[in-house]
């Protein structure tokens, strides 16, 4: 079996991903066409992707933020980690992913860096107010990620920053 064609032998991925939050407080958010496996919902995610060789968690997620928004904004504290093993397309991953939050000013997104598989993938971005991030979650209507995001968010809007980073999502869904 070649790597990540199973589930027992899956592509480990170290990720880092960025909290992004505008001058409004909203945070910007993906979506694929493909629905979450766990619900069949739309599932939503950060910015961010797999390190590179010789890269750190930090230098990734300020390398991925550029190349999927074409923003380059100072990164903030780490906030969480989450872990999850899923299948994306053929292949099955073992993600290991860190967060950081970073804040932008009046958000302008470009997408000339994107790569041919973000082209293809990704169906739309949005802006997330956490009111809007509460409703969907409470509606039932779309799944985040991490999944706790509805409810981590009023604490990072009111500066409550962990003085750790922790582990979100142990239920290890993807």
């Amino acid at each position: 079996m070649t790597p990540g064609s199973s589930r027992e032998n899956p592509v480990v991925r170290p990720t880092a991903r960025v909290l992004l939050l505008d001058e409004r407080d909203r945070t910007l958010l993906f979506t694929v066409d493909e629905p979450d496996i766990d619900t069949g919902l739309p599932f939503w995610f950060p910015p961010g992707g797999g390190l590179e060789a010789g890269e750190t968690h930090e230098q990734a997620a300020i390398r991925e933020l550029m190349e999927e928004t074409g923003l380059t904004v100072p990164l903030g504290p780490r906030l969480w980690s989450r872990r999850w093993l899923g299948k994306l397309g053929p292949k099955w991953y073992d993600v290991d992913e860190v967060y950081f939050l970073a804040r932008c000013g009046e958000p302008v997104i470009t997408v000339d860096r994107w790569t041919e598989l973000e082209l293809h993938a990704i169906k739309e971005y949005r802006w997330w107010s956490v009111e809007q991030l509460l409703e969907a979650d409470a509606a039932r209507t779309d799944v985040f990620v991490p999944r706790e995001l509805p409810r981590l968010m009023p604490g990072i809007l009111a500066g409550d920053l962990p003085p750790e980073p922790f582990l979100v999502d142990v239920d290890g869904q993807a």
